[in-house]
């Protein structure tokens, strides 16, 4: 059996006030832009990216909000960020939303960035095409690389697993920040490697692999990917910029949507993504839901197998942790 290796701004809005009796009134000032600190990552949100790519695609971006964004290579110091209020809004794994919620973290689902579905796009795991892995049982004592503990790769990875009466007890666990991956697969550091958009598009290029198994291999359903979550009392705070916030997103939704090729090349010529264009202009994608909405039966689903799979041991308030109040109509 293998071991596992291990898991501002005080907005002041001051409006100007207006002499009174003959004299002539002062415009009031308009308040402040509220700061919203976002913390994101590497893979599969792109809507996102393009606001921090060109703010002027945001109609309310830097007028009633402006973000103050900061990239996490890995899920784990996003989480412990967020957690810890050093960010405001996290833009993450839907499945480690859920089980922190189950463990105790304060948190709303406020928009769906992306899901795992069979309509689109699927999160897989990779082996050289050389490696004597060729299914998933050949996996036992190999190390499997993911982008972290308690994230949905962790949960495809131990589905799969299970499916052959083997546990993630099997194989030792390494945390690897998805950029790193392929290089890491490379040099032998991790035997297989979890591949999300662009990175699986930017192996499949540059090295020989083989498709080992995807994320509905093992859950059978179409599951919530990255989603935007914030604190409750953040949230009720700055409600109106968090909701331009979301309607710009929804906007830069649509574009991305409807011209892929042309956001895509701007967040290359943003050095937003360092994917060749020849991989990232024409490379199949995750599913969007162009509301914004989170699928909430979805996420009970999710919970259901984690909980079912021994993955997640208490159950959190599903119908609680989504709101869809910031959304726009």
């Amino acid at each position: 059996m293998k071991s596992i290796i291990h898991r501002r701004h005080v907005l002041c809005g001051f409006a100007a006030t207006g002499l009174v009796g003959g004299f002539a009134t002062t415009p009031a000032r308009a308040a402040d832009p509220v700061t919203l600190r976002l913390g994101y990552g590497g893979a599969a949100e792109e809507q996102v990216w393009l606001l921090i790519a060109k703010p002027e695609l945001g109609k309310h971006n830097g007028k009633t909000y402006k973000l103050d964004a900061t990239r996490f290579q890995g899920s784990d110091k996003r989480a412990q960020a967020f957690e810890a209020g050093a960010i405001d809004l996290s833009q993450g794994s839907a499945t480690g939303v859920v089980f922190a919620a189950a463990e105790g973290v304060s948190a709303k689902i406020i928009a769906s960035l992306s899901r795992e579905s069979s309509r689109a796009f699927s999160t897989a795991f990779y082996v050289p095409d050389s490696s004597p892995i060729k299914s998933v049982p050949d996996m036992k004592g190999k190390i499997v690389g993911i982008n972290g503990f308690s994230t949905a790769g962790h949960l495809w990875l131990r589905s799969a697993l299970e499916k052959h009466g083997l546990t993630d007890k099997d194989v030792t666990i390494a945390p690897v920040p998805f950029p790193a991956m392929q290089e890491a697969m490379r040099a032998g550091k991790v035997d297989v490697g979890e591949f999300p958009q662009p990175f699986a598009a930017l192996l499949e290029k540059q090295a020989k692999v083989r498709k080992l198994f995807d994320a509905k291999y093992g859950v059978p359903f179409d599951e919530e990917l990255i989603v935007i979550a914030g604190k409750d009392e953040f949230l009720k705070k700055n409600a109106a910029a968090v909701r331009d916030f979301l309607s710009d997103v929804k906007d830069t939704t649509k574009y991305y949507l409807e011209k892929p090729k042309e956001a895509r090349q701007l967040l290359i010529d943003a050095k937003m993504v360092r994917v060749s264009p020849d991989v990232y202009l024409t490379m199949d994608d995750y599913y969007r839901d162009p509301t914004l909405r989170p699928d909430a039966e979805a996420l009970a689903k999710m919970q259901e197998f984690q909980i079912k799979a021994g993955f997640q041991k208490k159950t959190a308030d599903i119908k609680a942790l989504v709101d869809a109040s910031y959304l726009p109509n």
